[in-house]
């Protein structure tokens, strides 16, 4: 009888010792992309700072940007190969070494191409430290039976971030200066990034073997395929909404402060549908749940038509809750259904390069939704083509057939 309670004892403390791994886990991974949502967010001040102090052209400014997120997305594939061939925890941790190396330095420039050179070529490499798609695959090797939920607990660190964060660094920047404000972020990058990798966050699964070639080739092209365009589509659909929809309603007649609540409240929606999402997914699977994201889809779009044709101010209150559902999860579903046609080995290369495809999206979208508007000389030719980016999003995502795989 001793024996059995001794067993009961040591089996309860472990599970609550893997429950406590489990939650530090994931609130290290919070707080990582707690770091990538100011990381990412701040950019628009900053720009305000830098054209102030050196009368640089925005563009020029902006360029920068483009240059990190680009060079981001682009080296995102063999970062994400090498994230399940070596030690990953050494790897995401030197690349947190790097990004803070990057606002470091960009705290001293004065010249455009200085700024170019730290933030959008060196930043833009060393930014893996708090990608997604890195902290995703780190979590899928942990949160085997919750996978979504740890995903979306996780990526909403982002979106908090920006609502805290961005107040305090608009305050720092004014009463300190940006070059402060940026040497901060570096410092925060250095005592909170580089340690959680390296003494916290789980390695990657190593690809070793034929069983890490097996993840990638019994993926076959088609499946390749419709997860690259599912992650070009659903980005380019979401960032150019986003980025256009405040001029869109002011250019069709709504009050400029009613078009920044509309857009306030569309974020508020995608914070909480993402949480929810991830819920949802682990419940029903990615495929139910990105059938209600289509079919908020199809009601985003036509709220945008009763918008642009008739003026229906009853639009204006149902548009931001279906733009939410619609587009809010995407990158969590998109994630979960990778994670179920890949071997947990292959998963961080594969993300990868869905990453890539996503930042094409991301910076493609609103180019083609502005271009369109100037070429049309209005957004009803531009919502057309976004709603048919938004219509291959998910038509590819259903394309993707997921299979049982062990690992």
């Amino acid at each position: 009888m001793a024996a059995v309670d001794s067993r009961s004892l040591h089996g309860e403390v472990r599970r609550r010792s893997v429950r406590l791994a489990k939650q530090v886990r994931l609130a290290a991974a919070f707080l990582l992309m707690m770091v990538s949502g100011l990381v990412w967010n701040s950019f628009a001040l900053f720009l305000v700072a830098l054209e102030g102090e050196f009368h640089w052209s925005r563009a020029s400014i902006s360029g920068a940007y483009g240059a990190f997120a680009l060079v981001n997305a682009v080296s995102a594939p063999i970062f994400g190969y090498l994230l399940g061939r070596y030690n990953s925890r050494v790897l995401l941790a030197g690349a947190a070494m790097l990004l803070a190396l990057a606002f470091l330095l960009t705290a001293q420039v004065s010249t455009i191409g200085q700024f170019w050179l730290t933030f959008g070529l060196i930043g833009g490499l060393g930014t893996h430290c708090t990608s997604s798609y890195a902290i995703f695959a780190v979590l899928a090797g942990r949160f085997r039976k919750r996978p979504a939920t740890a995903m979306a607990i996780a990526d909403a660190g982002s979106g908090l971030a920006a609502f805290l964060g961005l107040p305090i660094m608009s305050w720092m920047i004014n009463d300190f200066g940006w070059r402060l404000t940026y040497s901060s972020l570096g410092l925060v990058l250095m005592g909170i990034a580089v340690p959680l990798h390296l003494l916290v966050i789980d390695r990657v699964k190593s690809a070793s073997g034929a069983g890490g070639r097996y993840g990638m080739a019994g993926l076959g092209w088609v499946t390749i395929l419709a997860l690259v365009i599912s992650y070009f589509c659903g980005s380019a659909a979401y960032h150019g909404l986003m980025t256009q929809q405040i001029a869109l309603f002011e250019d069709n007649n709504v009050a400029g402060e009613t078009a920044v609540w509309i857009a306030a409240v569309a974020g508020l929606i995608i914070f909480v549908w993402r949480l929810l999402s991830g819920w949802l997914c682990d419940l029903w699977g990615a495929g139910p749940v990105m059938s209600l994201a289509a079919l908020a889809g199809v009601l985003t779009f036509g709220m945008l038509a009763a918008i642009l044709v008739t003026a229906n101010v009853a639009a204006l209150f149902v548009y931001p809750l279906v733009l939410g559902i619609a587009f809010g999860g995407q990158q969590v579903l998109l994630a979960n259904r990778a994670r179920v046609v890949v071997t947990l080995s292959a998963l961080s290369a594969v993300l990868g390069v869905c990453r890539l495809a996503s930042g094409i999206g991301m910076a493609g979208g609103p180019v083609i939704f502005g271009f369109l508007h100037d070429w049309a000389d209005g957004y009803g030719v531009a919502i057309v083509a976004i709603a048919g980016l938004a219509f291959f999003h998910f038509v590819a995502f259903s394309a993707i057939r997921p299979r049982s795989i062990a690992g």
